[in-house]
């Protein structure tokens, strides 16, 4: 049976949300909660447990205060500064954190053996360099290069002027690769 609610935007499907639409509610999960579990999965520094809990939050969010969305903004942005903030939450408010790196790595189909331990060991490279950066920083970062959003987007989401967005991608990207130069091709010449 055909989804009527598939053809509508982010922010219809929020307007019909905030009417108490159940479907609409659904197709906005369907949507998002991949994509938003493997962004705070990744900012959560590869706690998985830690993300799904966080992205309940997030959805729980969303259905007891959907009027907490203005529909005249966009809701991409919007759902992403939530999910954002949550994971903020939980920076400021845990001490002495203990991290785990990314263990499941995704790789190109049929890789050599050789190609997939040099793709391992760069994204676990950089995935321990990431935990080191200030979690602005980090953020901007995922949202940059890993969920492809563009500077006004980063804007939006981290509440700041598209400026700082720069300056912040301009300083993760000169720091990781400081640390990660030894996979640059160019410095093996």
């Amino acid at each position: 049976m055909f989804n009527r609610y598939k053809s509508k935007t982010d922010e219809v499907l929020m307007e019909l949300l905030q009417q108490g639409s159940k479907p609409a509610f659904n197709e906005i999960y369907a949507r998002y909660s991949k994509r938003l579990l493997y962004f705070m999965f990744r900012l959560l520094n590869g706690d998985e447990s830690l993300a799904q809990d966080k992205l309940h939050d997030v959805f729980l969010k969303l259905i007891e205060r959907p009027d907490r969305f203005d529909s005249t903004r966009q809701f991409k942005s919007w759902i992403y500064k939530v999910a954002s903030n949550e994971c903020n939450k939980h920076y400021r408010g845990t001490t002495g954190l203990s991290y785990e790196t990314l263990e499941n790595v995704e790789d190109s189909v049929d890789p050599t053996i050789y190609q997939y331990l040099e793709n391992t060991s760069f994204k676990r490279a950089l995935t321990l360099h990431l935990k080191e950066l200030s979690y602005e920083h980090k953020c901007t970062f995922v949202l940059r290069f890993q969920e492809g959003l563009s500077v006004k987007e980063i804007s939006t989401i981290m509440d700041c002027p598209e400026g700082t967005v720069k300056s912040r991608i301009h300083h993760s990207t000169r720091i990781l690769s400081n640390k990660l130069k030894e996979y640059n091709p160019i410095n093996t010449l």
